[in-house]
């Protein structure tokens, strides 16, 4: 008898803000660890697409199984702080 590998699929609803975009199609993948890192790639692809728009929003994507129970959350967020400039310092090497 073949080897055969077990597969689940999983649904991935993506959150923005009070929206919520639900996957009705899923995918399958053969562990839950796979589904993870599928999703924090997609995460961060939909991240950099909203980046090119503007918006700094975070990417929420909700991973559930064929029971429909919420199994992991991936969260990609983007954090940019800007620095008050001092002025420059003083040139230390002329005597």
């Amino acid at each position: 008898m073949p080897w055969e590998m077990d597969v689940a699929r999983y649904y991935f609803d993506i959150r923005h803000g009070t929206d919520l975009l639900r996957d009705d199609e899923g995918a399958e993948f053969d562990s839950l660890d796979a589904a993870i890192r599928g999703t924090a790639r997609s995460a961060a692809e939909i991240g950099t697409d909203r980046l090119a728009r503007g918006d700094l929003s975070d990417v929420v994507i909700e991973v559930r199984n064929e029971h429909d129970q919420r199994v992991v959350t991936v969260t990609a967020s983007m954090k940019i702080e800007r620095h008050e400039l001092s002025s420059p310092p003083p040139d230390l090497g002329q005597a």
